[in-house]
């Protein structure tokens, strides 16, 4: 594979702009992708429009039930009350509602994308 040891400096992303990758329809062969064509096909899939939820627990409580009507099985990041990140056991009932479970009841926040 040829190496590209320079080349001119330019940051500014425009519809004329091409990105070389694999097009994994197509038997992986190399094919340029304009960037008009790569955020059209971003826009037409959701992928920047994935949504996120933040829950809010007010009591001190060691389980959490969240409905956050993603559609989807988030990733989930929890906060104490105090900011501190904490770690518990997870349960996705369905691709709208989580189960968090912690091993002492404290109030804070779940924040899921």
């Amino acid at each position: 594979m040829p190496r590209i040891s320079s080349y001119p400096k330019d940051n500014t992303v425009t519809g004329n702009d091409i990105w070389i990758g694999s097009d994994g329809d197509n038997g992986l062969i190399t094919k340029n992708f304009s960037a008009d064509t790569l955020g059209a096909y971003y826009n037409n899939n959701n992928t920047f429009n994935q949504g996120t939820y933040t829950f809010s627990q007010a009591s001190a409580a060691s389980t959490w039930v969240i409905n956050h009507n993603l559609s989807k099985f988030p990733s989930i990041t929890v906060v104490d009350s105090s900011g501190n990140v904490v770690v518990g056991f997870e349960t996705y009932n369905n691709n709208n509602q989580i189960t968090l479970t912690f091993s002492a009841p404290f109030s804070g926040s779940a924040y899921l994308n």
